[in-house]
C-alpha cells in the first residue's frame, strides 16, 4: 500500500490541472451601476452586468455573474440586512440573497413567475425583520427570518395609482411609497392595506412638481421626495418645491445630519438645513444613476464609468477590471490565443482585446486615428495581424504587437460606400487573407463597381470590380481560395469569386458567380458563410436556417437545406476541430454533428441557468488549442470549455486528470495530448485488456473508470495505450484508480 501511495503521489505532482469540460465563465462590464449598499468595510454594487464588492481596506474587488451564483446579471437594486446578508433584485423580477461568509445563495422567483409583463425589482427597504420590495408590480412585504412573502400591495388610493413602485420608506409607522404615478402613504399597522382606500395619494395637485417620484429621504425632521420635476418637502399635509430645484430631474437623494444630497442625471447638489442649495462640481462627464453616502464619503453610481467617489473634495473612480462594454460581436481568436471583439455599429464603442487576464480597449478617445468607434468585425491576417472593420471609416490594421499601423479608408486606398450623404463613408464587411498573404477587403459599395480591394504583401492595392450590383455583408474564403460573400437582408443570394480557377456557375468570361433560392438555397437572405473541415460551404440565412453546398468547385450541383433549423435566424456558424458545427441563432446555440444530421446539444439562457447571457448570440469564436468557445452577445461574453481541441501532430506527453481517480464519480477521467482520431486501450498492470475506447477525435478523450462490461474496475494501477488512426503512432500513460 505504501508503494502504491508513493506512485500515486508522483502522478499528482507531475501533472498539470486540466480545465473542467463543460465549465462556463461569464465576462461583463460592471460600469453601469444601478444601486450601492455597504457594511463596515465593503461596498456592494448592483450593475447591469452583475454584482461586485469592493473592499475599502485593501482596494480589492470580487465579481459575481451567472457563473458565480447569480441567476441573471441585469440587476437594479441591492441592500444589506442586519445580519449582513446581501439582497439583490433583478430587472426580470428575480430576487436573491447572498451570505458572503458561507458563499450561500438563495433565490426567490415569486415575482419573476408572476403573469405581469413588467416585474422589475426597483428598490429594497429593510425595517427590522421585514424587507419591503418595490417592484413594477407594487410593494411586497417579505419576512427575512422565514424567507417568505407575506402581502403584495398593488393599488393605492381612492383615485387609484398602481405599478412602477420605485422606493419605500418607513417613518413614524407610516409607509411612504414612491411611484412613477405619484406618492402613496398609509399606516403600517393598518388591518387592510390591500384595500386601495387605505392609502392616501399625493399628486401634482397636492404640490408635487411631478408625479414621477424616484426616492425619499428624511432630513432635518422633514420628508423629502426626489421627482422628475424637482425636490419636494412634505409639510404635514401637502408638498412644496424647494427653491432652485424646479424642473430638475432628480434621480436619487440621501441625507446626513447636516446636509441633504441629491443627483440629477449629471450633477450633484447639496442642501443645508438653512435651505442653501449648492452645486458640487465634478470633472467626470457621464450620466448618474444612483447615490450612496457612507460617513463623510459620497459614492455616485454612473451608467458608464462605475462609481465616482468623493472624499474631502477629491474625486476617484471605482470599478473592477473587466470588459469596457457588454456588446460583443465579430469575435476572433489570434495566433497567441487573445480574444478580439467589435462592439457595434450604431452606436459603437471601438474594439477590445482580452489576453485571459487583462482587457484592452481601442476607441477614438484612446486612439484618435481610428476616426469612428463603430468597429464591429475582427479578422486575423498574415503574421498575426488584425483587421478590424468599421461601419463608416474603413478598416484598422494592427500588427502582431497589437499596435495600430494604419486605418484604410477613402483617403488611402478604399472606395466609398455609395448611397449615403456622407461622402467619406466607407463600410468594410470583413477581410480574409489568402494563402500567399494578400488581404481581401470586402468594401460595401452597393453599386456594382469596386467591391474587393486587395492589400498585397508589398503594401500596394489592387481592385476587383463585380459584374453584379449587390450589397455584401460578409466574406469567407475556402480551401480553393474562392471568396464567398453574404448579402444579409438585401436578399440577392450568395456570391463567389475566384481569380485563379473556373468554378461551375460563374458568369461567362467572368470569375464571378451567384447562387440563389432558385438554385436550391433555403433563402436569398444569406447572413453568414462558414467553411467546414471538408471544404463544404454552410450558408446561414436570416429567415430560413442553413443551406449546405457539398461541392465547392461545383456549387450548383448539390445543395441541401438543413431542415431541423429551417425557421431559425442564423447569426453565426463555427466549425470546430472535430468538424462539429456550432450555430448561433436568435434563440440560442445549437451544436450539430459533423454531417449536420443530429443536434448534439442546445444551449439557452434557461437550460444553462443564465451562464449563456442571452439567447440572441451574435458571434462565436473558438480557441482551438484549448477548446474554449466564446459566445458574444449584447449582454456580455460567455465561454464554455469543450473537448473539441485541435489534436496533436504526434504523441508527446499524455496528461491524465484527475490522477488518482476516485470511483464512483460523476465526472470522467480526461486524457489529454492525443493525435487525431486516437483509440485508447486500458490495460491492467499484467497486460490484460480492460476496455477499448473510441475518442471524440481531437486532443482529449475520456474514461469513466469502467471495464468493457460497464462495471467499475478495482483499485490499482492501469496502463493507458493510445493508438493513432492506422496505428503508426503510440502514446502511453498510467492511471491510479481508488475505489471508495
Amino acid at each position: 500500500m505504501r508503494i502504491f501511495i508513493i506512485i500515486v503521489l508522483s502522478f499528482i505532482l507531475s501533472l498539470p490541472s486540466i480545465a473542467g469540460i463543460g465549465d462556463w465563465k461569464t465576462f461583463t462590464s460592471k460600469k453601469d451601476v444601478r444601486s450601492i449598499s455597504s457594511d463596515k468595510n465593503i461596498l456592494w454594487v448592483a450593475t447591469k452586468g452583475g454584482m461586485f464588492s469592493y473592499n475599502q481596506n485593501d482596494s480589492t474587488f470580487q465579481e459575481y455573474t451567472t457563473s458565480d451564483g447569480l441567476k441573471t446579471i441585469e440587476l437594479n437594486s441591492i441592500i444589506l440586512d442586519s445580519a449582513g446578508t446581501v439582497w439583490i433584485g433583478a430587472s426580470n423580477g428575480i430576487i436573491q440573497n447572498f451570505q458572503p461568509n458561507k458563499l450561500r445563495w438563495v433565490s426567490f422567483t415569486d415575482i419573476f413567475s408572476s403573469e405581469s409583463p413588467q416585474k422589475s425589482i426597483n428598490n429594497f427597504s429593510v425595517y427590522g425583520d421585514t424587507l419591503f420590495i418595490a417592484s413594477d408590480i407594487g410593494v411586497s412585504v417579505f419576512s427575512i427570518s422565514k424567507n417568505e412573502f407575506r402581502d403584495t400591495f398593488i393599488k393605492f388610493g381612492v383615485v387609484q395609482i398602481s405599478g412602477q413602485v420605485k422606493n419605500v420608506l418607513i417613518n413614524n409607522d407610516t409607509i411612504w411609497i414612491a411611484t412613477s404615478r405619484g406618492i402613496a402613504s398609509a399606516k403600517r399597522w393598518h388591518p387592510n392595506l390591500n384595500a386601495p382606500q387605505s392609502w392616501n395619494v399625493f399628486l401634482t395637485s397636492n404640490g408635487l412638481p411631478s408625479n414621477d417620484v424616484s426616492s425619499f429621504t428624511l432630513f432635518n425632521k422633514f420628508l423629502y421626495a426626489a421627482t422628475y420635476g424637482g425636490l419636494a418637502m412634505f409639510n404635514g399635509s401637502n408638498w412644496q418645491v424647494i427653491d432652485g430645484t424646479s424642473g430638475k430631474n432628480i434621480v436619487s437623494l440621501k441625507s446626513t445630519e447636516n446636509y441633504l444630497y441629491f443627483i440629477t442625471t449629471n450633477e450633484l447638489y447639496r442642501l443645508s438645513k438653512e435651505n442653501i442649495l449648492e452645486l458640487i462640481p465634478n470633472s467626470y462627464q457621464t450620466n448618474f444613476s444612483s447615490l450612496h453616502l457612507k460617513n463623510d464619503e459620497i459614492y455616485i453610481g454612473t451608467t458608464s464609468k462605475g462609481i465616482i467617489k468623493l472624499v474631502n473634495n477629491n474625486w476617484a473612480l471605482i470599478f473592477p477590471v473587466g470588459p469596457f462594454v457588454n456588446n460583443f460581436m465579430g469575435l476572433a481568436i489570434d495566433e497567441v490565443g487573445d480574444l478580439w471583439a467589435g462592439t457595434g455599429t450604431l452606436p459603437g464603442f471601438g474594439f477590445v482585446r482580452f489576453d485571459g487576464k487583462k482587457w484592452f480597449h481601442y476607441n477614438v478617445d484612446n486612439y484618435p486615428q481610428l476616426l469612428f468607434s463603430t468597429y464591429y468585425q475582427v479578422n486575423i491576417g498574415r503574421n498575426n495581424s488584425k483587421w478590424v472593420s468599421n461601419w463608416g471609416r474603413g478598416v484598422a490594421l494592427l500588427n502582431n504587437q497589437n499596435e495600430i499601423v494604419n486605418v484604410f479608408n477613402k483617403w488611402n486606398g478604399l472606395p466609398i460606400t455609395a448611397g449615403v450623404a456622407d461622402t467619406d463613408y466607407v463600410v468594410v464587411a470583413g477581410v480574409v487573407t489568402d494563402k500567399i498573404g494578400n488581404a481581401w477587403i470586402n468594401v460595401r459599395t452597393g453599386r456594382g463597381d469596386t467591391l474587393l480591394a486587395i492589400y498585397k504583401t508589398d503594401s500596394t492595392f489592387s481592385y476587383v470590380k463585380s459584374p453584379y450590383s449587390f450589397i455584401s455583408t460578409g466574406i469567407t474564403i475556402d480551401d480553393n481560395q474562392t471568396k464567398w460573400m453574404s448579402t444579409g437582408s438585401n436578399g440577392s443570394g450568395l456570391y463567389f469569386y475566384n481569380e485563379n480557377r473556373r468554378i461551375n456557375g460563374m458568369l461567362p468570361n467572368s470569375n464571378w458567380g451567384r447562387i440563389t433560392k432558385a438554385n436550391g438555397l433555403s433563402s436569398d437572405n444569406i447572413s453568414v458563410v462558414a467553411i467546414d473541415n471538408n471544404n463544404e460551404i454552410w450558408a446561414g440565412t436570416l429567415d430560413a436556417g442553413i443551406s449546405i453546398i457539398f461541392d465547392a468547385l461545383n456549387p450548383l450541383n448539390r445543395i441541401a437545406q438543413y431542415n431541423p433549423l429551417r425557421d431559425q435566424k442564423i447569426n453565426d456558424i463555427l466549425v470546430d476541430p472535430l468538424d462539429q458545427k456550432w450555430v448561433a441563432t436568435s434563440k440560442g446555440v445549437y451544436l450539430l454533428s459533423p454531417d449536420g444530421v443530429a443536434i448534439i446539444a442546445e444551449y439557452t439562457v434557461k437550460n444553462t441557468n443564465g451562464k449563456l447571457l442571452d439567447d440572441n448570440v451574435l458571434s462565436i469564436t473558438m480557441n482551438k488549442k484549448t477548446g474554449v468557445i466564446y459566445f458574444g452577445t449584447d449582454k456580455g461574453l460567455s465561454t464554455l470549455q469543450t473537448s473539441s481541441i485541435s489534436p496533436q501532430a504526434v504523441f508527446e506527453k499524455i496528461l491524465i486528470s484527475p490522477n488518482p481517480y476516485l470511483i464512483p464519480s460523476d465526472h470522467p477521467i480526461v486524457i489529454d495530448g492525443l493525435v487525431r482520431n486516437s483509440t485508447l486501450k486500458i490495460l491492467s498492470i499484467d497486460g490484460a485488456l480492460v476496455k477499448e475506447i473510441i475518442t471524440p477525435g481531437g486532443r482529449v478523450g475520456f474514461w469513466d473508470g469502467k471495464d468493457k462490461n460497464e462495471n467499475y474496475v478495482s483499485s490499482g494501477i492501469y496502463i493507458l495505450v493510445a493508438y493513432s488512426e492506422g496505428g503508426n503512432q503510440i502514446g502511453y500513460g498510467k492511471i491510479a484508480i481508488i475505489k471508495k
